[in-house]
């Protein structure tokens, strides 16, 4: 999946990304993972959580107010 035209929302371990992306679907946000993991230990890396741009404010607030995010 090209991510060009998605906003970044937050970036974590894969466990809270999964966990993210259901608290987003649950309150009709689509999102995406994207998992970069680093080449020479890649069962280490980070995942990237994506939204539309029209979603992502609303999506902010909620990783906030579910202590996703800061």
């Amino acid at each position: 999946m090209n991510v060009d035209n998605w906003t970044l929302v937050l970036v974590t371990n894969e466990m809270n990304a999964k966990l993210a992306e259901d608290l987003l679907k649950q309150n009709g946000i689509t999102s995406h993972i994207a998992t970069h993991e680093d080449s020479a230990f890649p069962s280490v890396g980070d995942s990237r959580l994506f939204t539309l741009p029209e979603d992502a404010e609303k999506a902010t607030e909620l990783l906030q107010a579910n202590g996703f995010k800061e």
